[in-house]
């Protein structure tokens, strides 16, 4: 089973030295990803601690995640309670 994190524990990893983002439901810490990026660690950080899949999908295609998505998924996205 899935480790699951709230929107807003997301939310408190929004930093350059601890960089948390929301993809498709899944949450990745991209913090040792960030020098690699090839669109620069600020487009990463600018959307630090958020859901980034419009942003993600805009770019990216399905194998960018299937790449490296392995080494940095924390978990799942849990599903508000109504």
């Amino acid at each position: 089973m899935s480790t699951l994190f709230t929107v807003e524990q997301v939310a408190e990893h929004a930093t350059e030295k601890d960089c948390w983002v929301i993809v498709h439901g899944k949450v990745y810490d991209v913090t040792s990803f960030l020098s690699e990026h090839p669109g620069g660690k600020k487009v990463l950080v600018k959307v630090a601690g958020k859901d980034a899949t419009k942003q993600f999908d805009q770019f990216h295609d399905k194998a960018v995640l299937e790449k490296y998505g392995p080494q940095l998924i924390k978990g799942d996205v849990a599903k508000a309670k109504l």
